[in-house]
């Protein structure tokens, strides 16, 4: 084929209901809603597709959300803000010139330590805060680094910006914005993307009573975390400037900026297999670019154990290698156009609205609060996060599937600093318990090949993979034909817990003949009522995808002795 007739190749069009018909034969008469349909846990349904149709449907809405996302933001790309971490003002100090020199773009202090702060090192300070954006977050009883301020000269005080979190009133330069709207403390509790966006509309309201808005908003800014979710979380903060908009000209004002702060979330981050947290944080950090971040940072890998300065380096490279190497620092609201993102952020601007009227409804936020009403719902929210953990709905590899059984688990020691992420929810916790009390029980178990392997490697590999989970090794036996044989290598290696893997058939011919003091799993779903037939043969329960494993593996770490 020449390039002359390559340019004249002409591609058939298709519709949608083509493309479902062809769907449904691939997935073999299952049903396409339910197969290929994603409920999201804001009750916002994923389409398998999207199409330009289903974007046009929206009209004129999609240009007007557009705008509005790009009005606010002040420019294409956003701050790389790295956490330090020092035991003195001086190695702070230090810390914090290399790394502005390895490509942090932020003075970021939290507060990890109160540190006594000569005047020689605020002097120090006073420099580095004049050429680059602060983020203070400081701590009730540590206010002693404001006084950086009185040590920049009146003609260069203007030059001084950035934002305070801090729990007591600040006074700073007037650049310096030091009123936080944060929803990360209704993400840390559980809460969903329409949470931490009502919740934030609910706050501003409560701001704004017998306040002057422009005066307010001056002084605001924002603070999200971002979890792995990718296109949900491209979605909300990209629903945020919607809100602002809309909220903004209930009041009569256009919407003026507001500085988004983000940050990596630690929701999914695990302390069994870190390293996977390094894709958890590419994932959240690229979702947190794409969705309009003005600050991010990165929290490192070992964030709950021990980071060191190769963490901390590894976390700072994340956001380097995306805005050095991507581009899209470039390009203003880059999500834009999206038929998928933005019917999902349309979506997210409905239900946080809706929300956030239903907060309004109910008192305001801190009605809500003390009322004990929004910590039930966001927990209703969290219970169902938790079950599709453990049922494996969802997946946070190195933990809930592809574990590593030998790992230990390390001790939290996260700094003093850092205190609000102690209490923070992870999906990742039951398990890592799990795993803790597994060193501390001497439980003998084993997989019964009751067929040859290479016809159930499958099944046996699953079961192994499913005790991984909560670091049990078990013993693989030889294939064992008979109930007499299976008895005898049960006695004869004393194995608290076991498994049978074969064919429903096979397992159907042997339990009638077990007799052992082990307890026996089938692997593979049976009824109950079969289940309950061969209790009296030693039969307890059955491994099988979807089981809720958490429950299971404490059970059954429950059979094995205290070790000594």
């Amino acid at each position: 084929m020449t390039i002359e007739s390559m340019k004249r190749t002409q591609f058939p069009t298709h519709t949608y209901s083509e493309w479902q018909q062809a769907a449904e034969k691939a997935i073999k008469g299952k049903p396409f809603d339910e197969t290929l349909k994603t409920p999201t846990i804001e009750d916002v349904t994923l389409e398998p597709l999207y199409t330009k149709e289903m974007l046009d449907r929206l009209g004129r809405y999609v240009p007007a959300q557009v705008a509005a996302i790009q009005n606010g933001k002040h420019q294409p790309s956003w701050l790389v803000s790295q956490e330090v971490t020092a035991d003195s003002a001086q190695e702070y100090l230090a810390l914090m010139k290399d790394d502005i020199l390895r490509g942090n773009e932020t003075v970021v202090y939290t507060g990890f330590r109160k540190f006594d702060w000569t005047d020689e090192q605020l002097t120090e300070l006073a420099e580095m805060i004049v050429q680059y954006p602060i983020y203070f977050k400081l701590t009730g009883d540590d206010q002693n680094i404001l006084r950086v301020f009185d040590f920049v000269s009146s003609e260069r005080i203007s030059k001084v910006q950035g934002v305070i979190f801090s729990e007591e009133a600040v006074e700073a330069p007037e650049n310096v914005r030091t009123r936080l709207v944060d929803t990360i403390p209704i993400h840390h509790a559980g809460g969903t993307a329409v949470h931490e966006l009502g919740v934030a509309l609910s706050i501003f309201s409560e701001r704004m009573e017998d306040a002057d808005f422009a005066e307010t908003t001056k002084k605001t800014w924002i603070r999200f975390a971002v979890d792995t979710q990718f296109f949900q979380e491209i979605a909300k903060l990209r629903a945020f400037r919607v809100l602002w908009q809309a909220f903004s000209s209930a009041y009569g004002e256009e919407a003026p900026t507001i500085p988004l702060f983000t940050e990596t979330s630690v929701r999914s981050y695990s302390k069994l297999d870190p390293y996977v947290n390094l894709l958890r944080a590419g994932n959240s950090t690229f979702a947190a670019v794409l969705g309009g971040t003005d600050a991010h940072t990165v929290h490192p890998h070992d964030f709950l154990t021990e980071p060191d300065l190769s963490s901390r380096r590894i976390a700072r490279n994340v956001q380097l290698v995306i805005k050095e190497e991507a581009h899209v620092s470039h390009v203003i609201d880059p999500a834009a156009g999206s038929y998928f993102i933005e019917t999902l952020t349309k979506e997210y601007v409905e239900a946080a609205w809706n929300y956030f009227l239903e907060i309004e409804e109910a008192g305001g936020y801190s009605e809500v609060i003390k009322s004990g009403w929004l910590t039930d719902d966001i927990q209703a929210k969290w219970i169902e996060r938790e079950k599709n953990v453990a049922t494996r709905k969802q997946s946070l590899i190195g933990t809930n599937i592809y574990a590593n059984p030998q790992e230990p688990v390390k001790d939290a020691k996260i700094d003093d600093g850092h205190l609000e992420y102690m209490t923070a929810k992870r999906l990742a916790t039951p398990f890592e318990n799990i795993r803790a009390q597994s060193r501390m029980t001497g439980l003998k178990s084993a997989i019964v090949l009751i067929e040859p392997l290479k016809k159930i490697k499958a099944q046996a590999d699953f079961v192994s993979g499913f005790l991984a989970v909560g670091g049990i090794e078990p013993l693989v036996s030889p294939h064992l034909a008979t109930a007499e044989e299976i008895n005898q290598f049960l006695a004869d290696e004393q194995i608290d817990y076991a498994v049978l893997c074969g064919s429903k058939e096979a397992v159907a011919a042997i339990v009638p003949g077990l007799n052992t003091q082990s307890s026996i799993d089938l692997a593979g779903k049976y009824p109950k009522e079969q289940l309950s037939e061969w209790a009296s043969f030693g039969i307890v329960d059955s491994l099988y995808s979807g089981k809720h494993i958490t429950s299971k593996l404490e059970n059954i770490l429950a059979l094995g002795k205290e070790a000594l």
